[in-house]
């Protein structure tokens, strides 16, 4: 694993031109993070933010449906995912430092903190079902610093899904920036990116074991249990092979 430059404690596209809050208010744009130097050889990535303000995808939908609340939502950005939750009768608290993600989330109904994950989070050790999709792996600059976190905020018998990058063999640390497509920039911030084998490793130093690997829509899922619990039964999401 490489960084390069760590930034200070920034958070995700905040800072400086505000680009994450600008593009939330207008609700549409692109997105762009990358590395802040070219030190780091991490490839930028592009977000499309009607995707995250928009209803969750049927993908999206068919995960929710195979885990058990309450839910709790890591970087849940305008709050799709809680939404759709809420819509299942499934309990779900979303955490998010952005105050504008935290609006959105409201505004559809959820419940949502404006907070770091890595504060006080209510009903710690008894969320049955944690999520971190859409990149927010990388959320602190360190896989396993939000692994160990996750594991302490879950239930013994519960499940962490977590979206991983579709580059298998990446595995990197940096400090980044966010940037929109009328040139705003964020503070730089420590992000990380990671795909299924940088995982795994983490996972098990972290006390997780990966119990599976769907590859579904161009999206790569993996599902870990904690290792106390390595023996059980996940409840199945998907068949395994791509639903694209």
């Amino acid at each position: 694993m490489t960084a390069t430059g760590l930034a200070p404690a920034a958070h995700f596209g905040q800072g400086s031109r505000e680009p994450y809050a600008r593009a939330l208010q207008a609700g549409t744009g692109t997105l762009t993070l990358r590395p802040e130097s070219e030190i780091s050889a991490a490839p930028p990535v592009h977000f499309q933010v009607r995707d995250w303000c928009a209803e969750a995808s049927l993908l999206e939908r068919s995960l929710l449906r195979s885990l058990q609340g309450p839910l709790l939502d890591v970087g849940c950005g305008p709050g799709r995912l809680l939404a759709a939750s809420g819509a299942m009768g499934l309990t779900a608290l979303g955490i998010d430092t952005s105050a504008e993600a935290v609006r959105w989330a409201l505004n559809r109904g959820a419940r949502a903190l404006e907070q770091s994950i890595f504060a006080p989070v209510p009903q710690t050790g008894t969320w049955q079902s944690v999520v971190v999709l859409d990149g927010n792996i990388g959320i602190g600059g360190s896989v396993t610093a939000l692994l160990r976190r996750c594991r302490q905020l879950i239930a013994p018998t519960g499940t962490l899904l977590v979206e991983v990058d579709p580059d298998q063999d990446l595995d990197t640390a940096y400090s980044a920036v966010l940037e929109d497509d009328t040139g705003n920039l964020s503070e730089p911030f420590r992000w990380a990116r990671t795909g299924t084998a940088g995982l795994a490793e983490r996972a098990r130093r972290s006390g997780w074991t990966v119990a599976s690997v769907q590859h579904l829509q161009g999206r790569i899922f993996c599902r870990l249990s904690p290792a106390a619990e390595a023996g059980r039964i996940a409840k199945p999401f998907g068949s395994g092979t791509d639903a694209s």
